[in-house]
């Protein structure tokens, strides 16, 4: 029997442009403790996620992400009514990649920061 080892791609650390995948509550949508926003870079197969916690007061992860991702501010009116977060899916933007320790110590990617979007 022939056993070889599997060469697994890593996105390298740095920028670049994503499109918004997903996102999703933790640990369930009816009583969330998080958000998770889910990226696709083009080209990387994996999809990478950058976690917030659920507060979306001024100034926190969670809506300052919100709002880079649409490109503007909410308005007072808009973030006092929500924010339906799933519009976001297809939004493009950049982010910022790092790698953490995964399982056995191999590096796995993950998004620190999300930065708007480049003019095309």
């Amino acid at each position: 029997m022939i056993v070889k080892v599997k060469q697994v791609q890593v996105l390298a650390e740095g920028t670049f442009n994503a499109t918004v995948s997903s996102v999703t509550a933790k640990p369930n949508e009816a009583k969330p403790t998080k958000f998770v926003f889910g990226f696709k870079v083009n080209g990387y197969d994996k999809e990478l996620f950058k976690d917030n916690p659920v507060s979306f007061a001024a100034g926190s992860p969670l809506r300052t992400d919100t709002e880079t991702i649409l490109g503007r501010s909410l308005t007072t009116d808009e973030a006092a009514e929500g924010i339906d977060l799933n519009t976001l899916a297809g939004q493009k933007c950049q982010i910022v990649v790092f790698h953490k320790a995964g399982s056995g110590g191999r590096p796995k990617p993950a998004v620190s920061v999300v930065m708007p979007a480049t003019e095309a």
